[in-house]
């Protein structure tokens, strides 16, 4: 039953990626490392197997044809006394052919034989199986086409066995002789052939990997996980050039082209080998940084367009064969489309190009250039407009439609006029010329644009685009899987560092579909004017690293599903028990300060700790410290899960490595642990990649307080507590919500709340002001004007109840004051009167 469920589970998460084709395996590091840093795999780290009756293992293994010196263990079976059954890669025979060998002096077996003998080739995974019948004293070995079988071998001993694959450590046999090889899909079956284990080497944890049926640990050593190749980007290459290269991706010839002025280089990405030949008509671009190359997939050409709307445009064809373009020109003017995007359809043999910017002005325009009848045309789109815009990304959903998404631009593509990131999605119908809008998304909270080109999924109804923040130099690339049906996005795979100097940056995201890969490139201008090309692959499908994860304890499934009744009980009894546990009480109030408590944290007004015994300990929080803990505690509070290893990477470690990121990580939440200790019991939890935070009651967080207060009057409108509004009013009256922390991932936050809590006080006052005390409502209109010192609404609400109360001097000071600061703010007069504020209620309090 249990074994029955687990696999059921397994194959459920894993039918996706099968069906997608993804790479799985371990490949071992061989001689081209130092000793210390080559490939094991112990499949039992803690205590060996017990076979009584014997065992069949298989395997496949992929043997790599780069290997300069084949030899080495491929697997070792070392039984409890100390005798050995070893597979070996055991160099080559007198004709140059590499052998492969099982080998045991202590059983006296040797099977060796040259790889043509047994049908194996290179860089193929190849199946294995070793059988040891103990019960019938016979050893089966099966490879390739090729089966030997030993008889009447003494098995009686070989009972309790270890197995190793590629380097080990043990005592005694320790090898560090390793071929270069993958393995995949271990298998151990008894001698009745039902299937005990599975590795399948596919998902993995941080220092080995479970097998899929019993969870049974197989701890691994510098291992090179195949998996992660559709996790982590590789970077392929990094190299300089002189002054603006233009580059395209050839998937004809799985190459990408870089044109250096008067030199051709190619980077073979099936073998990562560059190769260079002189080009005799150069081209070059003094000026311009803008990438203008494309390759032709119908002529087989690369193509450079000059292009500018109102001047020049013109196609250059490169010819391979004689190595130079058909014309020999040096291009001296800026480009007039910075970071346009471009698309070449091969369907219709066309060209076609989006948007721009230049001297200050977004465009819109969209230009083809039919290679058919070698004609330039401007086109007059129809249905939605879309707005003046650069950085987009335009990518191919069928023959005949493009999708538009994204870039950065404004209404009237005037740079001065509210520029801003637009997050829309376009369908454009490149026959009819017709565009419908599918959909914008909200804003997110860092604002990002992409890169030239996006990838289309048309079975998965998605595309992927290569985004990065625009309003930072040293980010990270990162790759997102959207929507097309709808606003909807995950950001996937590891991050690639990037560094975005606007004019001086190009960077494109292509997919090679025989190699089944994506490719980021990036060219970055240097001061001298040099420039450095990087190539980056990714194998596709993309995943994140949590799909591909396995946690370092596996659950016990059985033991889940028979204690499901009891989970119900235990969560009725605990939300009995969580609805009569007293909240910690808030601080009482007198219409203004609050006192500071042991044990409180504050946002509002200016950021405080106080510890248990009273002290401040606000000096002990780096501004490290400070941004990690105020990141957990926001995202909690607005989201219970929390806040991803993702964001938090994107938002405190964007100029580290994954692995860098992930011990910065490790390193601050030890220390913030430690720190929040001295003020109470408050838990840092991790959960599903995912980190968050939990205050005991004893503890006082004064924006959590508010949160909970603003949530209690909203479901009580009818009759509130008017202790608890002013209990609310004391907490945000403190000041304003973390005034002192100028950090752009902070500021959406204290707007989203200045902006809901004004709303909500506006709309309690509303509703309460016929039996609202006219001090509680100053106090009221106090606590906005301290997140909005130009509230209109407040000044109208403190003005009128000053005047309930006699204070008509204090009323009128309180005018002139906002009218002061309106001035000094705006550089305008505020243009309403003292009279009008007050007329609309004045006369209910017989004033005028």
């Amino acid at each position: 039953m249990r074994t029955g469920l687990l696999l059921l589970l397994f194959f459920l998460f894993l039918l996706p990626l099968k069906g997608q084709e993804i790479q799985y395996g371990l490949a071992f590091k061989s001689y081209e490392v130092e000793k210390e840093k080559r490939t094991g795999l112990n499949l039992t780290p803690k205590k060996p197997f017990h076979f009584p009756k014997g065992f069949i293992m298989s395997f496949d293994v992929n043997l790599d044809s780069k290997m300069i010196h084949p030899f080495g263990h491929i697997c070792r079976i070392l039984n409890e006394d100390g005798s050995l059954i070893d597979l070996v890669l055991n160099g080559f025979n007198d004709a140059g052919q590499t052998m492969i060998s099982l080998i045991s002096a202590s059983y006296g077996i040797y099977f060796d034989q040259p790889f043509d003998n047994v049908n194996i080739h290179y860089d193929r995974f190849i199946p294995i199986e070793i059988q040891v019948d103990t019960k019938n004293s016979a050893i089966r070995f099966l490879v390739g086409n090729s089966e030997f079988t030993k008889q009447n071998v003494n098995l009686s001993r070989l009972k309790n066995v270890n197995i190793l694959f590629g380097k080990n450590n043990m005592s005694r046999i320790q090898t560090t002789d390793v071929p270069l090889f993958k393995l995949k899909d271990i298998k151990i079956a008894g001698m009745s052939k039902e299937l005990l284990f599975h590795w399948e080497l596919s998902k993995h944890s941080d220092t080995g990997v479970y097998d899929n049926l019993k969870s049974c640990f197989a701890s691994c050593e510098n291992p090179v996980w195949l998996s992660d190749s559709h996790v982590s980007w590789k970077k392929q290459a990094a190299f300089k050039t002189r002054s603006n290269p233009q580059l395209a991706c050839n998937p004809d010839k799985n190459e990408i082209g870089i044109f250096d002025q008067d030199k051709f280089i190619r980077f073979n990405l099936r073998s990562s080998t560059f190769t260079e030949e002189e080009v005799l008509h150069p081209l070059i671009f003094s000026y311009s940084n803008s990438n203008n190359l494309i390759y032709n997939s119908v002529t087989k050409k690369y193509n450079c367009y000059i292009f500018n709307r109102d001047q020049e445009r013109e196609i250059l064809v490169y010819d391979t064969l004689e190595n130079q373009w058909n014309k020999e020109l040096e291009i001296r003017r800026y480009p007039g489309n910075w970071h346009h995007s471009n698309l070449f359809l091969e369907k219709d043999n066309c060209l076609y190009l989006f948007g721009g910017y230049e001297y200050h002005q977004y465009k819109n325009g969209f230009d083809r250039y039919n290679y058919s009848n070698q004609m330039w045309e401007s086109l007059l789109l129809k249905g939605d407009r879309i707005a003046p815009r650069y950085l987009c990304g335009l990518g191919e959903i069928d023959s005949r439609h493009i999708l538009l998404f994204g870039g950065y631009g404004s209404e009237t593509g005037n740079q001065r006029v509210s520029p801003h990131c637009y997050y829309d999605l376009y369908k454009i119908d490149v026959k009819s010329l017709e565009v419908k809008k599918i959909w914008e998304m909200e804003p997110p909270l860092v604002d990002f644009v992409v890169a030239g080109s996006i990838i289309p999924d048309a079975e998965q109804k998605s595309f992927y685009a290569l985004a990065y923040p625009i309003s930072q130099v040293h980010t990270n690339l990162s790759l997102m899987k959207i929507s097309i049906d709808k606003p909807e996005y995950q950001t996937i795979a590891d991050t690639i560092p990037f560094t975005f100097e606007d004019a001086k940056t190009s960077v494109d995201l292509y997919m090679d579909k025989t190699l089944n890969l994506l490719i980021a490139t990036i060219i970055n201008t240097q001061n001298d004017n040099s420039c450095t090309v990087s190539i980056y692959t990714l194998a596709n499908p993309p995943f994140s690293r949590s799909k591909l994860y396995q946690k370092e304890e596996k659950t016990n499934f059985l033991p889940l599903i028979l204690g499901i009744s009891g989970f119900f009980i235990l969560t009725c009894i605990g939300l009995f028990v969580k609805k009569r546990k007293k909240r910690k009480p808030v601080k009482k109030i007198l219409f203004g300060n609050t006192v500071k408590n042991k044990q409180s944290i504050y946002l509002f007004g200016e950021f405080q700790l106080i510890d248990k015994e009273g002290n401040d300990i606000t000096k002990d929080f780096s501004p490290m410290l400070k941004q990690l803990f105020l990141l957990i505690v926001l995202y909690t509070m607005k989201d219970s899960k929390g806040v991803s290893n993702f964001k938090m990477k994107s938002l405190l470690w964007y100029d580290k490595s994954e692995e860098s990121a992930k011990n910065n990580r490790g390193v601050f939440i030890n220390k913030l642990r430690h720190t929040l200790n001295r003020i109470g019991d408050i838990k840092i939890k991790s959960q599903n990649m995912f980190w968050s935070i939990e205050f005991d009651n004893d503890v006082f967080c004064d924006y959590s307080e508010a949160l909970f207060l603003m949530d209690k009057l909203s479901k009580n409108k009818k009759n509130p507590d008017m202790e608890d509004i002013q209990s609310l009013l004391s907490i945000v009256s403190r000041g304003e919500f973390l005034p002192d922390l100028p950090i752009e991932w902070i500021d959406s936050f204290k707007s989203e709340f200045s902006n809901n809590l004004i709303d909500f006080l506006l709309e309690l006052y509303n509703q309460l002001e016929s039996v609202i005390s006219p001090a509680l409502a100053v106090f009221l209109a106090d606590a906005i004007f301290v997140h909005d010192s130009l509230s209109e609404e407040a000044l109208q609400i403190k003005c009128r109840n000053l005047l309930k109360i006699g204070k008509n001097e204090s009323s009128k000071k309180v005018f002139n004051a906002f009218c002061n600061e309106y001035k000094l703010l705006l550089g305008e007069p505020y243009k309403g009167s003292f009279k009008n504020l007050l007329k609309n209620g004045a006369n209910n309090v017989g004033l005028l």
